[in-house]
């Protein structure tokens, strides 16, 4: 974790009224911060391993997203007016030389796509959009932050061990210790092994085997 997204995180927090309304959406907090998403997730997850430092809930939300072959079509236009634009005027029927002033429709429904307009439009033309794949569903998975209990701005390091210098100077009391988890399974001990004379044996066999 990176102790300055961290402090910058519970800085933030600081500022948010205390109750139920109070918080921040982590998406919100990366672009503030000026930082990637997956960053201030980190500083989450360490916030958390803390104790009640921080609350947060796990969200996820859709919204639609332009596909590499989409933002082609945005920049370019699609493929079938770019089609109808390359064709020379003279070498079609009067009635349709007015082909170039064409509107590109699918073009226009990316373009309020961009602009965060994906819901106003149709579901029928975000389905046919999304069949010609240039337009994604995405989930964007986020946590919604709120004060803990313990709530603090100063990110202190748990200690996961008592040693006897905190003990001969007393400073343990005045230290947080991370809580022990009595649940966990330990490590299997290991069984089975042969014995040294049986393990020589082996050796020898293997060495006369590999020599033929």
């Amino acid at each position: 974790m990176s102790a300055g997204v961290a402090e910058l995180l519970l800085q933030r927090l600081e500022r948010e009224p205390a109750g139920p309304g109070g918080g921040l959406c982590s998406l919100a907090a990366a672009a503030a911060l000026g930082v990637e998403h997956q960053a201030v997730v980190g500083a989450v997850k360490s916030l958390q391993a803390l104790g009640e430092v921080i609350e947060a809930q796990p969200r996820s939300t859709q919204r639609w997203e332009l596909s590499p072959e989409g933002a082609e079509v945005l920049r370019d236009g699609s493929p079938e007016v770019r089609l109808l634009r390359s064709l020379p005027p003279g070498g079609l029927p009067p009635a349709e030389a007015s082909v170039p002033a064409v509107q590109d429709a699918v073009q226009e429904s990316l373009r309020r796509v961009q602009r965060g307009e994906a819901e106003q439009l149709p579901e029928r033309e975000r389905a046919e959009l999304k069949r010609r794949k240039l337009l994604l569903e995405v989930t964007l998975k986020s946590y919604w932050i709120t004060k803990g209990s313990a709530f603090s701005t100063a990110v202190t390091r748990q200690e996961t061990e008592l040693t006897p210098d905190m003990i001969a100077t007393g400073s343990w009391r005045a230290r947080p210790f991370k809580p022990y988890n009595f649940s966990a399974l330990g490590l299997p001990p290991a069984c089975g092994h042969l014995h040294p004379l049986l393990k020589v044996r082996s050796q020898l066999r293997q060495i006369f085997l590999e020599m033929g």
